[in-house]
């Protein structure tokens, strides 16, 4: 047989190998690949590797810390060097009380840096305790402490930034506790006003006008166009009683008070966060001592 011949069975050959071939593969189900998003692991600040304090950080922080507190009246007791993680602080401070007169508990005692102590003395001292006597005739005995220290991420979210309350550096307070025994809290004392009605444009046509004013608006607008009605007497008044403290009308002292203590920590802390920042401050404040390159942070 020629060479010739011979190739041309060797290609019909292949033909019918790669016919057959092609058959099985029609006759079996097609199978997909399905990719799986992957999900952000977690970056907690606990989580990363704990380098413990040098010798030397803890002596220089220790020295900082006695000069910082030399004019400050504390009950407060000196905690071993704090390292989580990234979290922690070289001299943390538990601080029981602070002030002598009056004695201002912190409830319960509270750990910070005495960086935080500092700034929360000079607050207390300079404007907590005078406005307290101006408003209510007596000054403020305890803090109620709502967080200080605590290994997190902002919000305790997975990702966020780290907080200041992972390094000690921030004090959340939900109350303030008078020597009459009254309390004061930015959960109930704060200030809440309505927004106000939205105003119609004077050229806007009725069916303008309805659709960006309320429900309740349109209808006192419609109430007012029907005839007047003679006025109705006036409701008799009721006997002078003890007004319940849950329907006492804002804009009397305690909400005074809690509107210029947020205003004043805005003055003395790095951060202050309060009602008005978000949902998760609705019932305290938030103060730490975050350096700022500009403008102290608060909201």
């Amino acid at each position: 047989m020629k060479p010739t011949a011979h190739l041309l069975l060797a290609l019909v050959g292949l033909f019918a190998l790669a016919a057959s071939a092609q058959a099985q593969d029609l006759g079996a189900p097609l199978q997909k690949t399905v990719t799986t998003p992957t999900e952000t692991a977690p970056n907690l600040p606990g989580d990363a590797k704990t380098v413990a304090w040098s010798n030397s950080d803890v002596a220089e922080a220790v020295s900082m810390c006695r000069k910082q507190l030399a004019d400050v009246t504390l009950d407060f007791e000196r905690l071993p060097p704090l390292k989580e993680g990234n979290c922690g602080t070289p001299v943390p401070i538990l601080i029981r009380s602070i002030g002598s007169d009056p004695v201002l508990a912190i409830d319960p005692p509270a750990t910070m840096t005495c960086k935080m102590a500092v700034a929360l003395d000079t607050w207390l001292k300079e404007q907590v305790q005078p406005t307290a006597t101006e408003l209510f005739g007596t000054q403020v005995v305890k803090l109620r402490n709502a967080a200080s220290y605590k290994c997190r991420n902002r919000y305790g979210g997975a990702n966020t930034k780290i907080s200041q309350h992972a390094l000690a550096n921030a004090l959340d307070i939900s109350a303030f506790v008078l020597a009459s025994g009254e309390r004061v809290t930015v959960l109930d004392d704060w200030p809440h006003v309505a927004p106000p009605m939205p105003t119609p444009k004077p050229n806007a046509d009725a069916e303008t006008r309805d659709a960006e004013m309320p429900e309740a608006a349109i209808a006192a607008t419609k109430i007012m166009a029907v005839p007047a009605l003679p006025p109705a007497p006036p409701p008799m008044a009721e006997p002078p009683g003890d007004q319940p403290l849950g329907e006492q009308p804002r804009g009397q002292p305690k909400s005074a008070f809690v509107k210029k203590m947020h205003l004043e920590a805005c003055k003395m802390f790095g951060t202050v966060l309060g009602p008005e920042a978000n949902d998760a401050h609705k019932d305290h404040f938030h103060l730490d001592m975050k350096p700022r390159r500009a403008a102290n942070f608060c909201e």
